[in-house]
This record gives structure tokens, C-alpha cells and sequence, in this order.
């Protein structure tokens, strides 16, 4: 999970390999930087002008670019102007729920199309994954009016674990349905890239590119809402750990709080019943705060509850911080929202009385969809590489 460049060195290697890395480098600063002029696009990558141009040649074969336009120079002729061409590929993002999926299109310049959710049933044909998953992205691919040609990349975000080495689910306390397989059979059926992830990591990615993190190297992104997850990311990368289960922060074992006895039983984890959306709802009763859901009690902005909610958090916090020691944390989710600057401030109080690490607490820069919005980040990469080989 690396942000584009301002400049990218020129690429080694075997011809064939050095043509597609240096054509998935010039499609990536064409989208970053919009429009280009063949010079400027040689400036950037450190290539020859007669090599960029060459690469401009063969975006515009594979139909990723056109020529958009002119620009005046100092001397000489008006300069031809190269822009990507937006509507030749798109992408869906899918946040999977317990009940519901929601999903999306994106374009290669990042425009997201309409949302369009679609309900899950317990029994018949939409209860498979597979089926489920390609109804809600024809969906979304109907309301974009794009037709499904074009979809050339999918991401999926759900809660739980996904394998590292295959990149298929592992285990969704929440989608019990959801089991390994899932991946390459969607990736069968649709004959494009099909990228699955935890609902966090996804949430991540989309702080790190256009959020909070932004030119951050090393920080943790905690998820608060009917769930609690974090993401841990190192050197600008996601860290999954051995097993996929790095971040599993409900999981964590808390003091005084009874623990799972079998997790695939359905046994939420301790800081889960100690932090979680229904604990939260039960302790804002405790201070007179009558609400429908933990993110309006939050809301009501009553100061004892706040404390409380953060020194509960602070204990999850804590442990992570106590580990990787990262300079910022992200709260995000839907109770983070909903408790936005005031809980962060009363959580990064509470974890630097209890460890000795002062992470700066922000809230989130991506509060609209993050999850849907990291999954387009990260089928759009899977795209842009697979149509640079192209």
C-alpha cells in the first residue's frame, strides 16, 4: 500500500518486463497528475523522451489514453497533452455486512458511481457468496450504466480473517458462509482480478492515500463500531501477520472480562464485550443516556460517558501501541464518528497514563464509506497492472 511518486526512476530488467512495469508507472502518474505532456511525462519517470513517447503510443493502443489537448512552451510548437481515458475500464468495490452488501463502480480516474445495497437472505440462491457478490455488482454496474465489459477489477471487503498466502477468506465470525474458495471462484465466473480483505485493512488503505495518514509511514487505524478491528501499518504497508489475523483487536484478552471459549462457536472475544457497540449502548444507560444506538449516545457528547468509552478503548490502544509503538492512531467507525476530536483527545490522555507511549489519536480523514472506498483503491492497483500487460 504504497502512494504514487512525484518522480519514478526508470525501471531494469527484461525488455518485456521493463516495457510493462515502465507503461503501469506512466498509466499511474497520468492518473495521479492528470494530463501530460510527452516532456513532462519524460520528467517524471526519468526516461527518454523517445521512450515515453513510445509508452504514450502504447497506452493509447490498449485505449487508457488519448490525446486530451495542447500546451504552449517556451520555444517551438504547442506540445500534444496526454489524459487517461476513464470510461475504458472500471472497477467494483464490495463491503460485505452480516445482512447486507453495498457496493459501487469506480472509474480509472476514481470516480465513484452510484451506491446500491442489496439484502442478504438467509436461504435461497442469494445466500451463496458468489451468487450475492456478482447480483450486487451488476447492480452497481447498472445504476453506473456501465455495461459488464468493462469491469475489469473486483474488491471485496468483509469482517474477519484472510489468508495471506491464497488471499481467500479464513474466518468471518459474522459470515459463517463465507469460507475458502469464495476468491477464485468469483474470479472464475467473471474472468477479471478478484482481491478479498478485511473490512479494516481496506478502511487502511483508503486513511493512508486520502485520510489522516497521508504521508504516514507507520500507524494503527482502530475500527469502532458493532465490531472492534484495527489495522496495523508498517513502512506504508499493511501488516496481516502469519495467519491473517494481525489487527484481530476483539480478540484481544482483557482482565476481568470472561474470554472466548471457542471462536468458531461464535464466542465474541473479550475487548469485543468490553468496548463493542452493545457494551457501549449499556454503559451510556448507566450515566441517563437514553439512545436508540451507541453512536447517538456518543453523540449526546455527556463528558463522564466519554471518559468511560475512551479508558475502554485506551485498553485496546495501549496494547498495540505497547508493541509496534506507531507516532498516530486513527479512530474510526461509526462510534469513533460519532465521538469525532473529543474522544480522541480523552483516549490519547487515557493510553499515555497507562503505557508509556504518546501516539497522537485523530479521527478519521475518510468517515464517507472508507471501506468501499479502499476497496476501489485496490482494485484499481490489481487493474492498472493487469492492463499494463496487456
Amino acid at each position: 500500500m504504497t502512494t504514487a511518486s512525484t518522480r519514478q526512476p526508470a525501471l531494469t530488467g527484461t525488455p518485456s518486463l521493463m516495457r510493462e512495469m515502465n507503461v503501469r508507472a506512466a498509466l499511474g502518474l497520468l492518473v495521479e497528475h492528470g494530463p501530460l505532456s510527452r516532456a513532462e511525462l519524460a520528467s517524471l519517470t526519468g526516461l527518454s523522451k523517445v521512450t515515453t513517447g513510445q509508452l504514450l503510443g502504447r497506452l493509447g493502443e490498449l485505449g487508457l489514453a488519448e490525446i486530451v489537448g495542447t500546451r504552449s512552451g517556451a520555444r517551438g510548437p504547442n506540445a500534444e497533452v496526454h489524459g487517461i481515458v476513464a470510461s475504458a475500464a472500471y472497477v467494483v468495490g464490495v463491503d460485505v455486512g452480516p445482512r447486507e452488501l453495498t457496493a459501487s463502480t469506480c472509474d480509472l480516474m476514481g470516480q465513484e458511481g452510484p451506491r446500491v445495497t442489496l439484502r442478504v437472505p438467509s436461504r435461497g440462491p442469494l445466500s451463496d457468496p458468489r451468487t450475492a457478490v456478482e447480483a450486487v455488482a451488476d447492480k452497481a454496474l447498472e445504476a453506473a450504466h456501465v455495461s459488464r465489459k468493462r469491469l475489469r477489477g473486483l474488491a471485496i471487503g468483509l469482517p474477519g480473517l484472510v489468508q495471506p498466502e491464497t488471499g481467500d477468506v479464513g474466518f468471518s465470525f459474522d459470515l459463517p458462509r463465507w469460507k475458502e474458495g469464495v476468491r477464485d471462484s468469483l474470479a472464475a465466473s467473471l474472468s477479471i482480478p478478484v482481491t478479498i480483505d478485511n473490512d479494516v485493512n481496506l478502511a487502511a488503505v483508503a486513511e493512508h492515500r486520502h485520510g489522516a495518514a497521508v504521508g504516514v509511514q507507520d500507524f494503527v487505524l482502530l475500527w469502532v463500531g458493532r465490531g472492534i478491528g484495527s489495522a496495523i501499518v508498517l513502512s506504508g504497508e499493511v501488516h496481516r501477520g502469519a495467519s491473517g489475523a494481525a489487527g484481530e483487536l476483539g480478540y484481544l484478552p482483557v482482565p476481568g472480562v470472561d474470554l472466548p471459549h471457542h471462536i468458531s462457536r461464535r464466542d465474541k472475544g473479550a475487548f469485543q464485550r468490553l468496548a463493542g457497540e452493545e457494551a457501549i449502548l449499556e454503559a451510556a444507560r448507566t450515566y441517563g443516556v437514553r439512545a436508540a444506538t451507541a453512536p447517538e449516545a456518543l453523540a449526546a457528547g455527556v463528558p463522564a460517558l466519554l471518559d468511560d468509552v475512551a479508558h475502554r478503548l485506551a485498553v485496546g490502544v495501549a496494547a498495540v501501541c505497547a508493541v509496534v509503538d506507531p507516532g498516530l492512531v486513527v479512530l474510526t467507525g461509526p462510534l469513533a464518528v460519532a465521538g469525532g476530536v473529543t474522544l480522541c483527545d480523552r483516549v490519547a490522555e487515557a493510553v499515555a497514563s497507562i503505557a508509556p507511549v504518546h501516539p497522537k489519536v485523530v479521527p478519521t480523514g475518510v468517515a464517507d464509506a472508507p471501506v468501499l472506498r479502499g476497496g476501489h483503491l485496490v482494485a484499481l492497483d490489481a487493474v492498472r497492472q493487469f492492463v499494463a500487460a496487456g
